[in-house]
C-alpha cells in the first residue's frame, strides 16, 4: 500500500502541520503545491515523525515539491512544464511495474479565464498521452490542484482530462471513448464522491464566495485521477478536516486560512 498526501499550502509555513498529517495517515509520498518552505526544513520536520527518513524527490520544482520515504533512486523525472503547471515522474516500487505520476497545479480562476484553463488542460492531456505512448503503458495517476471542479469543462472535456465519475463507465468503455472519429482516453475521477454534504468529511476542498451570479461556494479543486489500469487499485480517498492533532477548519466549518491553508489536503491510498 502506498499512501499519498497532497496539499496546496498557499505559501504558508506549515511544516509542522504537514508533519502531523504524515503521522496521522502514514503517508509515503507528500506533494506540496505553492510551497516556499526550504526543502531542508520540510525534510527535518518529516524526519521527526519517526515514520522513516524522507527526502526531496529529484526533479521537484520550486513551487511543486515532492517528498518521499520510498527510495528516490526509483523516481525518474520525465518532464517539467515551462511554467511548472505540472511535473511528470516515472515511479517503480519494488518489483511492481512502473507507474506514471503527474503532479499538477493548474492556473487559478483568479488569473485565468475558462479558455486559458481549457488550453492548459489540453496541453497537459497531450503530454500525458505522449508520455504514455513513450513509456508503453497507461498506468497513470494525476494528482493536484486542478483549479476546476470535477464537473467543469477542463476536467470532463474530451480534449482535456476527460475524467468520469464512475469506474464502471470507464471499464465498460474500455478506458476510452470515440469523439468525431478520434479515440480519447478516460480517467476515473473518484472526487465526485467528495462533493456536497451527503459525503463523509467536508463538502469540498476549497471554499470561495465571489459576488458573481454563479457561486458554488464549496469547490473540489484538489483531485486525484486514475487511468483504467490503476483505478481498481485505489483503496480510499480522504479529505481530512484535521491534521491529526488540530482542526483545519474554522468554527464555521470552512478551511482555516489563518492557521492553515485555504485549501484542505487530500489523502489517497493505492495498493501497489
Amino acid at each position: 500500500m502506498i499512501t499519498f498526501l497532497f496539499w496546496n499550502i498557499k505559501k504558508k509555513l506549515l511544516s509542522d502541520r504537514v508533519r502531523n498529517l504524515v503521522v496521522a495517515h502514514a503517508a509515503d509520498v507528500v506533494v506540496l503545491a505553492e510551497c516556499h518552505i526550504p526543502p531542508a526544513t520540510i525534510v527535518a520536520a518529516l524526519g521527526a515523525t519517526g515514520t522513516g527518513s524522507f527526502a526531496l524527490v529529484p526533479g521537484s520544482g520550486s513551487r511543486l515539491q515532492l517528498y518521499t520515504r520510498l527510495p528516490t533512486t526509483r523516481w525518474h523525472a520525465l518532464y517539467q512544464d515551462p511554467l511548472e503547471a505540472w511535473l511528470t515522474f516515472r515511479v517503480q516500487i519494488g518489483r511492481r511495474p512502473a507507474f506514471l505520476l503527474f503532479v499538477a497545479h493548474l492556473p487559478s480562476k483568479l488569473h485565468a479565464g475558462e479558455m486559458d484553463q481549457l488550453l492548459v488542460a489540453n496541453q497537459l492531456a497531450a503530454n500525458i498521452r505522449a508520455t504514455e505512448t513513450q513509456q508503453g503503458h497507461e498506468r497513470t495517476i494525476v494528482v493536484g490542484d486542478l483549479n476546476a471542479n470535477p464537473f467543469e469543462s477542463s476536467v470532463v472535456w474530451a480534449g482535456g482530462l476527460q475524467a468520469a465519475m464512475s469506474r464502471d463507465v470507464v471499464a465498460r468503455l474500455g478506458g476510452e471513448r470515440e469523439v468525431r472519429g478520434t479515440e480519447y482516453p478516460l480517467f476515473y475521477n473518484p472526487m465526485w464522491g467528495a462533493l456536497g454534504d451527503r459525503t463523509p468529511g467536508p463538502s469540498g476542498t476549497y471554499y470561495r464566495s465571489p459576488s458573481g451570479s454563479v457561486n458554488y461556494f464549496w469547490n473540489t479543486y484538489d483531485q486525484v485521477l486514475l487511468r483504467a489500469q490503476l483505478m481498481n487499485h485505489l483503496r480510499d480517498v480522504i479529505v481530512p478536516d484535521t491534521d491529526g492533532v488540530n482542526t483545519l477548519l474554522t468554527v464555521n466549518g470552512l478551511p482555516d486560512a489563518a492557521s492553515g491553508s485555504d485549501h484542505l489536503p487530500l489523502v489517497f491510498r493505492l495498493d501497489w
